[in-house]
């Protein structure tokens, strides 16, 4: 009885611990999947009064079926659409859709369903029917995917500004507008403001952002062999491209990938290495010099960047993260036997 209540509270202390953490990230669905953990949350509780016996099994099998197995789902088919995998991304959608029912999870098996069965057109025709029909939140975000699939930079950039839209949904898209029309100062004061509010997923997104755009090769190679490994081969070349032009305007390898990628890569990536030739043309082998605040910024990430990459390398600097993992596991796991033997201590 008491291994069951220990480990009930143990999930009712980590999904409520998820789901405060989800109140102050601004990102797609996050309603949903706290109304997901309060869930647990409550049915734990219920389970500790009424089937005390079974309440640790009964509040892991909530936080399984309702948190853990759909999010696992979710960020499958996120890697799956990163490499073009459109089948495989709308399956795995459409299981994550059964164990959590929200509008957003149906809004992203609409297009992954529209990409598995037209690669080139299913994707924009679906953002125009919900840009159409879909409720007012709904539209502006197909609105927004729109401009950012057409790679109108200028239209992007204000959409994402006009404040309808999650923050991790609209601030990468405008730190990419900024990068792409040469406003890199803009770009990483943007970042700058916005990076302890983003996930993890979108802070690496808009790292790889800032530092192609302000010529971090080295930087732009840690994070698409590393965190950013599953994007695929094209896009990969385009910010390696770019990153190369940023450090150097008259980097001929750089204009040359470019040239090759505006020829016979995929739409989005044509039209993006278009762009980059066009800008680069135009702007001639001088690039504008940063500020020297954002020099500072931006020689500060890049150096944290490298940093962990080295420590993933080092053995010694990964087995200390690892002692303090477990150290604070441990810790947790005490936090929540004292409360387990009190809740019983209580109850007698």
């Amino acid at each position: 009885m008491a291994v069951q209540s220990t480990v009930a509270l143990g999930f009712i202390l980590f999904s409520a611990s998820l789901a405060a953490f989800m109140i102050r990230r601004r990102f797609l669905g996050r309603w949903s999947w706290i109304i997901a953990n309060a869930s647990v949350v409550l049915g734990g509780i219920a389970a500790l009064w009424l089937a005390q016996d079974w309440a640790g099994w009964l509040t892991a099998a909530l936080f399984i079926f309702l948190v853990l197995v759909p999010a696992g789902l979710l960020g499958r088919a996120r890697v799956a659409a990163q490499r073009e995998q459109w089948g495989k991304a709308a399956r795995l959608h459409c299981w994550a859709l059964v164990l959590h029912p929200s509008p957003w999870t149906r809004f992203g098996l609409t297009l992954r369903r529209a990409l598995s069965k037209d690669a080139t057109h299913g994707y924009v025709a679906a953002l125009t029917r919900i840009e159409a029909s879909g409720s007012q939140k709904q539209r502006a975000l197909a609105r927004l995917m729109l401009a950012h699939e057409q790679r109108n930079w200028e239209r992007l950039l204000t959409l994402a500004r006009a404040g309808n839209v999650e923050l991790s949904e609209a601030k990468p898209r405008e730190m990419r507008a900024l990068g792409e029309l040469g406003r890199t100062d803009e770009m990483v004061r943007a970042y700058q403001g916005a990076e302890k509010w983003l996930l993890l997923q979108n802070r690496q997104e808009c790292m790889l952002f800032v530092l192609a755009f302000t010529g971090r090769l080295e930087g732009v190679r840690n994070l698409l062999d590393g965190p950013l490994s599953a994007t695929d081969d094209e896009s990969k070349a385009y910010w390696l491209a770019v990153a190369r032009l940023g450090a150097d305007r008259g980097d001929e390898a750089a204009r040359s990938a470019l040239r090759r990628l505006s020829e016979t890569a995929l739409d989005r990536v044509r039209r993006s290495a278009r762009w980059q030739l066009q800008q680069a043309c135009q702007a001639g082998n001088a690039g504008l010099p940063l500020a020297e605040e954002t020099e500072r910024i931006v020689n500060a990430l890049n150096q944290g960047s490298l940093q962990r990459l080295r420590g993933r390398q080092d053995p010694t600097q990964s087995l200390r993260w690892n002692t303090k993992a477990h150290l604070r596991g441990f810790i947790l796991l005490m936090l929540i036997f004292i409360v387990a033997v009190v809740v019983r201590y209580c109850r007698q």
